[in-house]
């Protein structure tokens, strides 16, 4: 590998994880702004996300550039064209992060919202998931790249047990309704990080092994 090639390389791991660390800084807030119902940091999550836009357009046309420039082969080839879909990937969990604002604002007025248990359960354990999948990526950690595979499951578990508390309650107390579907939705988007999480696990994998585990039940 050339010392141009090498160079580039590193130039664009290092922009993926300065967006990385946006992303995080996103879904924090947006957590955050749940456990406290705390509507100004919802905004600011939304504001945050021009920013995360931003650095994704730079991502993909410096990966672009490099293809086109350089024609890198072989585990460069690999590496650089699974930065194009873990771009996406980040950008989506900001996305998601947005959405988890959006619910937020207008519960945040609610003086009796509480977050329930399960909710903060998830909410953490989701978070626990994106450091690991970041760190992950960063070192190229394939046995962590398995362990948040795996730990989807509890990220799903918790939130189909989030939908069906919030229905029994949305049956015994309709008028509070639209802050049950609002914790349901908070959960859809958690659990949606999670996959995307999982997505850029399984590139992980790829990029260490070459072998593509979508799909596959046992990784």
């Amino acid at each position: 590998m050339s010392h141009h090639l090498n160079d580039l390389l590193e130039e664009l791991r290092a922009q993926v994880a300065r967006m990385s660390t946006l992303v995080l800084q996103s879904v924090e807030q947006a957590c955050e702004a749940v456990f406290n119902a705390d509507g100004k940091l919802a905004q600011e999550t939304i504001d945050l996300d021009q920013r995360v836009d931003e650095a994704e357009v730079k991502v993909e046309q410096s990966a672009i550039d490099l293809l086109a420039l350089q024609q890198p082969a072989a585990g460069d080839l690999r590496f650089v064209t699974t930065i194009i879909k873990v771009n996406a990937d980040f950008e989506r969990i900001a996305d998601c992060a947005v959405n988890i604002a959006q619910r937020m604002l207008p519960l945040s007025h609610q003086v009796d919202y509480h977050v329930p248990a399960d909710l903060r359960l998830m909410a953490n354990t989701v978070l626990q998931i994106l450091r690991d999948t970041i760190k992950a990526f960063n070192l190229r950690d394939e046995a962590l790249a398995r362990h948040v595979i795996k730990s989807d499951d509890v990220v799903d578990a918790l939130y189909h047990q989030i939908v069906q508390d919030m229905l029994t309650m949305m049956e015994s107390d309709g008028q509070k309704a639209n802050r049950d579907l609002g914790n349901i939705m908070i959960a859809k988007n958690l659990e949606r990080i999670g996959d995307h999480c999982t997505n850029v696990a399984e590139d992980v994998v790829y990029i260490h092994t070459g072998r593509i585990i979508r799909h596959l039940h046992a990784v």
